[in-house]
């Protein structure tokens, strides 16, 4: 099965892994990975691209939650200390030690749950989790084969949030593969969305949402997160709105979904 850009699965999973290996190997103490946020509630409110995400999935207390890419595991501590029951999983092995170590410093171990695997072949039962959560990760994946994976693990009635990079500004696009910003990650085989990749990972779902996210105030990421600009956002509220042309051209996504 190819990824899209004529490449296997497995070359595609080799990229992944060797670029998120890298990095966790510069996390080796993970007393110094910062959490700026108390919980999943704190974190969804004070960042701008989960717009609408705590109050779409409600109440996370006893919740069986999954997690897809897990990465370094700051999300899943954060799902955990807000209640959740949390399993997550991730390609990177090296990513997912990191993520484990985290959860014990953080001492929510015992709420958090972590698999090395891939999004395209989900390790879980039929119908096992409340909620499945995913930021930045749907773009790194198979459509064809994870959005049946994401279906069959949610129990009916669940409900499904995802925040991801869409790819449809020219300008932007160019910005991610040659210009240097702050906390920038290096390109892998990763593939920002398009609205046909959107429709493709809400297909036969009872309910399937998503709203374009930071068009003027993506200059925010630029500035590496910490200056907000209002007077963009509130530009964003109002050209979105009433030029809804332009919402192609935004830099993310938030997908809602209820099977």
């Amino acid at each position: 099965m190819s990824d899209g850009q004529g490449n296997t699965l497995e070359e595609t999973y080799s990229v992944e892994r060797t670029k998120w290996d890298s990095l966790a190997r510069e996390k080796v103490d993970v007393s110094k990975i910062q959490m700026e946020y108390t919980d999943f509630d704190d974190y969804a409110h004070r960042l701008a691209i989960m717009a609408g995400v705590v109050e779409f999935l409600g109440p996370l207390q006893g919740k069986q939650v999954l997690e897809i890419g897990c990465g370094l595991g700051k999300v899943s501590v954060l799902l955990a200390k807000s209640g959740a029951n949390v399993t997550a999983f991730d390609l990177s092995a090296g990513s997912v030690d990191v993520a484990s170590q985290l959860a014990r410093y953080h001492k929510v171990d015992e709420q958090v749950h972590l698999a090395v695997a891939a999004g395209e072949i989900l390790p879980f039962p039929d119908e096992g989790f409340d909620i499945i959560f995913g930021k930045g990760i749907l773009h790194h994946l198979n459509a064809q084969l994870g959005a049946s994976e994401l279906y069959r693990v949610l129990k009916t009635g669940g409900k499904a949030a995802f925040v991801e990079p869409m790819g449809m500004n020219p300008v932007l696009n160019v910005v991610r593969d040659h210009v240097p910003y702050k906390h920038k990650n290096p390109r892998g085989a990763d593939i920002p969305l398009s609205y046909t990749d959107i429709r493709n990972w809400t297909a036969g779902f009872k309910t399937a949402e998503y709203h374009e996210l930071q068009l003027f105030s993506m200059l925010e990421r630029g500035l590496g997160f910490k200056h907000p600009l209002p007077a963009l956002r509130r530009l964003d509220k109002v050209a979105l709105k009433h030029l809804p042309f332009l919402r192609r051209y935004c830099r993310y996504v938030g997908i809602f979904l209820t099977k």
